[in-house]
């Protein structure tokens, strides 16, 4: 008995030298540009008993795998696949188990090697349209970095939030760009992608704080500004609307359209100085703002028809209180009249610009105009 356990004493340690034999042979087979044996052997290595806490074991592996990934040579480019990957989870395992820290230095110089491929490697898949990929090289330069070296990569965390975007992983997206956001790191750009990425998902509270949050930092940025405009208006917000149109014209004095939603909103909330003058602005800006020419002379037609249909509701025996207000609504449709024509003339073929100037020639005695106007309708139905 006791001849039998000391044979199987000596079998088990000679299965364990071999074992550890294997490890230095992988190496020398790296050295040597042996690749393929390289790993087969550290692979093997790495799953027995004897050498799997062997911390060489891994810088080893980490080693060879790193070497598979560069090699050029086409007959390693089997093995290529996933060979990043595996030495980063290699050389993480060696850093683990080395607690003398014998190969710690190396490691890590390897590491930032590693990270710096990854995120060359999720920039050539994104390119490409492989999303996915893209994403698992962007985070494992991410993770690299933020373990081992305790910092942010700004630039793989931004591009990991693109490739969850193209994936429709709206989550990771955000959270990757909110971790940018608070490390003041993409501008006021990011802000407006995010606010995007809500209302794609009609979170438009949430869209809104996003851009209050980034006009906060960015208080000039007219991208934020219009968004958050756009946002009211979809929303028929109208007080909302106008207040954010107002600072949307400070930041563009210039832009007729501005003007015209200023006009808008401003005759919808009973403005009507300030719409009359919007509009007007927008004219001056943009002479042939269609939009703007029509709103503000239906704007003045409509008022002469208000003004007309109370005057109808004078007595007949108040002559004079009539004519007074008579003259009132002419007027109105007097300055309606300009700006409708105007309105023909740049969409001829507009209905309802054509309706409006049937029924002002008609209200100011203008009947063969009128008339005109009856078979130009009559010819488009």
């Amino acid at each position: 008995m006791k001849r039998i356990l000391i044979l199987l004493g000596v079998i088990l340690s000679l299965n364990a030298s071999g074992q550890k034999a294997a490890v230095q042979t992988a190496f020398n087979y790296l050295r040597y540009d042996d690749l393929d044996k390289a790993k087969e052997a550290i692979d093997g290595a790495a799953t027995a008993e004897s050498t799997i806490g062997y911390p060489k074991t891994w810088y080893y592996r980490g080693s060879i795998y790193h070497a598979i990934y560069e090699s050029v040579k086409p007959k390693f480019a089997p093995l290529k696949p996933g060979s990043l990957s595996e030495a980063q989870l290699s050389y993480e395992k060696a850093l683990e188990l080395d607690t003398k820290n014998e190969f710690r230095d190396d490691i890590m110089k390897r590491l930032e090697v590693v990270a710096s491929q990854s995120l060359n490697n999720g920039v050539d898949n994104y390119k490409e349209g492989k999303y996915a990929e893209a994403l698992k090289s962007f985070q494992a330069s991410v993770d690299i970095n933020k373990k081992h070296y305790k910092r942010t990569d700004t630039l793989a965390i931004y591009n990991a939030g693109l490739a969850a975007e193209k994936l429709g992983d709206v989550t990771t997206a955000l959270n990757n760009f909110k971790i940018l956001t608070a490390a003041n790191y993409g501008g006021s750009r990011l802000y407006s992608i995010m606010a995007n990425m809500y209302l794609e998902q009609k979170d438009t509270a949430n869209a809104l704080l996003t851009i209050n949050e980034g006009r906060q930092k960015f208080p000039e940025d007219g991208t934020l500004i219009t968004q958050g405009l756009n946002i009211y208006l979809s929303s028929g917000k109208d007080t909302e609307a106008y207040t954010q149109n107002e600072e949307a014209i400070k930041a563009d004095p210039t832009n007729a359209i501005l003007y015209y939603i200023k006009g808008n909103l401003a005759d919808k909330l009973g403005k009507k100085e300030e719409a009359v003058a919007a509009y007007k602005k927008s004219i001056e800006l943009k002479p042939d703002n269609f939009d703007a020419v029509y709103n503000l002379g239906a704007m003045f037609f409509n008022d002469g028809a208000e003004m007309a249909n109370k005057a109808n509701g004078i007595p007949a025996n108040k002559v004079a209180e009539y004519e007074a207000a008579k003259k009132k609504f002419e007027a109105k449709f007097k300055e309606a009249l300009p700006y409708l024509e105007k309105a023909l003339q740049l969409n001829p073929t507009d209905m309802a610009t054509m309706q409006s100037l049937k029924q002002l020639y008609t209200r100011i005695g203008d009947l063969a105009k009128a008339g005109e106007m009856k078979k130009a309708i009559d010819s488009k139905k």
